[in-house]
């Protein structure tokens, strides 16, 4: 076979439908990062949302690279048995640097400066719990058996106590947003590994109970809280009633609220957000859906929104095609990653859920998250390869 056979080869292992949305979301997000940081430019220069949507482009081409050697070279590695223990042991020395000597953002103590950006292990926790979790499935070649969990303690403690571990270090930093949506992610995962419907039954009984428990909680707060100086509390306060702390800790969600009504159905045009300008905090981050929905409206988010949910669903196919445990848990678990992101960050821009502080996939700014979501995008573009490639033999 000559040269050209052989790329032409290649390229049709590649599912070009994953590839070109994971391309289209991350050049609209070095877009709207560009145009979401103009009110950071009024602070520090009009250089700082030029050089924030470099950073931003630099970052993709990081993924980009992720991409291609995770398919090419180190996706048997990244799933051995070496890798996972070596990360588990990395990321608990990291957690515990951040609580002991990391740098605080908002409250939280969970960055580590390295050059010119600071890295956030939480982030990379989520990739961990995601071969993790498929590791233990490809060794046991079977499901965890949950519903006898009690009766098996000695086989089941290893998916249940090393995400603890992890998941009460990131807790203290303290970093609840990240603990919360870490938590989701291992929760997910563990429903998947079982496929048990009496588990999953009981789990949904559970979160169903606990639901008016939770609004019960937070509405206490916010009646009994006006002294409450800590960052998190503060921003579970402003969900219940944003306008009651309207000059404090409800005034990101208000000016989110002004900056959703002001896009109508199609926007003010890319550029001419108001919010932005010094209004809206964290406009470039926690925020983005919100910059998107003024300047582009709802023709926007649905945009955005829409092809996310293309991803998502691909995922979810390919890991139904797969007859191999481990794959199939890798797929379903980047599918949940994605989708309780996406979930979280557009929920506390209007106030579904309180704010966490997590960025929208490949679209907010953040090199820590670019990276962790390149990585788990990889993982699924190659077992779709393999999916591929197999199908095509038989």
């Amino acid at each position: 076979m000559n040269s050209l056979g052989i790329v032409m080869k290649n390229k049709s292992k590649i599912d070009w439908y994953l590839m070109i949305l994971y391309i289209i979301l991350c050049l609209f997000g070095i877009v709207m990062v560009y145009s979401a940081s103009a009110g950071i430019g009024l602070s520090f220069g009009q250089g700082e949302a030029k050089a924030l949507a470099k950073k931003q482009t630099f970052y993709f081409i990081i993924g980009l690279c992720i991409v291609f050697c995770v398919n090419k070279f180190f996706f048997k590695l990244i799933l051995s048995h070496r890798c996972v223990i070596y990360l588990f042991w990395i990321l608990m020395v990291a957690l515990l640097y951040v609580k002991l000597l990391g740098k605080t953002i908002n409250g939280a103590a969970g960055w580590i400066s390295v050059g010119f950006f600071s890295l956030q292990p939480a982030e990379f926790c989520k990739f961990f719990f995601i071969i993790f979790f498929a590791f233990i499935l490809r060794k046991r070649q079977t499901t965890i058996d949950m519903d006898g969990l009690g009766k098996s303690f000695k086989e089941n403690w290893q998916p249940l106590a090393i995400p603890g571990v992890i998941l009460f270090l990131i807790g203290v930093q303290p970093d609840m947003g990240g603990a919360i949506i870490n938590f989701t992610i291992v929760f997910v995962m563990l429903l998947a590994a079982t496929r048990s419907w009496k588990t999953l039954r009981a789990c949904t009984i559970i979160i169903i109970l606990l639901v008016p428990v939770f609004y019960f909680g937070i509405e206490f707060l916010a009646k009994h809280g006006q002294n409450i100086h800590n960052y998190q509390l503060q921003r579970i306060v402003a969900f219940y009633n944003p306008f009651l702390h309207a000059q404090t800790s409800g005034a990101q969600l208000i000016n989110s609220f002004y900056a959703v009504s002001n896009g109508g159905l199609f926007g003010r045009g890319l550029g001419n957000s108001i919010q932005k300008m010094g209004y809206l905090p964290e406009a470039n981050t926690d925020f983005i859906l919100s910059i998107i929905s003024e300047e582009f409206g709802l023709v926007g988010i649905l945009f955005v929104l829409g092809l996310l949910y293309l991803m998502i669903v691909r995922m979810i196919k390919i890991g139904q095609r797969t007859n191999n445990l481990q794959y199939s848990s890798i797929c379903y678990g980047t599918a949940a990653y994605l989708t309780i992101q996406t979930l979280f960050n557009a929920g506390g821009a209007i106030a579904l859920v309180p704010l966490t502080g997590v960025a929208l996939p490949f679209i907010s700014y953040g090199g820590s998250s670019m990276s962790t979501l390149s990585i788990c995008f990889a993982l699924v573009l190659k077992i779709s390869s393999i999916e591929k490639q197999s199908r095509t033999q038989k």
